[in-house]
């Protein structure tokens, strides 16, 4: 039988997987956008790097704990 708390849980697993992949969506989409660009320098890189972590930040700040 299951506990009142396993659908809480169930609904805290299902939004986590929904960040990541709006996360990894984003990430590929900034990726993409350098690459289009042309500029694969270390730079790029390294802006990248901080869009996607500035991205993850904000998605831990608005998660219900």
């Amino acid at each position: 039988m299951r506990r009142p708390d396993d659908n809480a849980e169930d609904a805290r697993i299902v939004d986590n997987l929904r960040r990541t992949i709006e996360l990894t969506e984003l990430g590929l989409a900034l990726r993409r956008s350098v690459v289009q660009q042309g500029n694969l320098v270390g730079d790029a890189m390294t802006q990248v790097m901080r869009e996607i972590r500035r991205a993850k930040e904000q998605a831990w700040q608005q998660s219900p704990s």
